[in-house]
């Protein structure tokens, strides 16, 4: 009999697995899909990854840790912050801009991600991001098609013009129409 309780209580059994909350996945698959298409390379223990396959390796430590997991920052402190085996910081370097630490770079890009999530934007479903690049323009044409501006603390400004924005050193993106009031 207990046998068959023991076999009967296991078969019954779920198993539970942890995982970002279904409202942050989105988060999760635009934090991979941004190391995909970064052109960045990351460094993990002295190696040199391309965007790919960083983003194939962030993605099997996510599977691997998926029941530590509980929120997003979750996912980026187990899946891409640093090496499980030597305990060194991972690090990326990206076409012209200062090597940083990979935790950093997709906590700023969550962040990035969610003020252009919220209500902060009027959207367009159509509406497109743009990043603003190196070099900055120094010299704008005068026309008037206003965007709204993220700003590297967050906040959001409204420009003429995605040039005006962009030529603006705190601009860290804009998309089309005027920031909501």
């Amino acid at each position: 009999m207990k046998k068959i309780l023991l076999i009967l209580t296991t078969l019954n059994a779920c198993p539970v697995f942890s995982d970002v909350p279904p409202e942050q996945k989105d988060e999760v698959d635009h934090l991979l899909e941004f190391v995909r298409t970064s052109h960045c390379i990351m460094k993990r223990n002295g190696d040199k990854h391309n965007s790919d396959k960083a983003a194939d390796h962030i993605e099997s430590k996510y599977d691997y840790f998926r029941d530590d997991i509980k929120n997003t920052e979750d996912f980026i402190k187990y899946s891409a912050t640093k090496s499980t085996m030597s305990g060194k910081y991972y690090t990326v370097v990206c076409p012209e801009k200062k090597e940083i630490k990979s935790e950093k770079w997709l906590l700023d890009e969550l962040s990035r991600f969610r003020f252009v999530s919220s209500s902060s934007f009027t959207r367009r479903p159509q509406a497109k991001l743009t990043r603003c690049t190196e070099p900055r323009p120094e010299i704008c044409t005068m026309q008037y098609l206003p965007v709204c501006a993220n700003l590297k603390d967050g906040s959001a400004k409204t420009y003429s013009s995605g040039c005006s924005a962009c030529s603006d050193v705190n601009v860290v993106s804009y998309m089309p129409e005027e920031c909501a009031k």
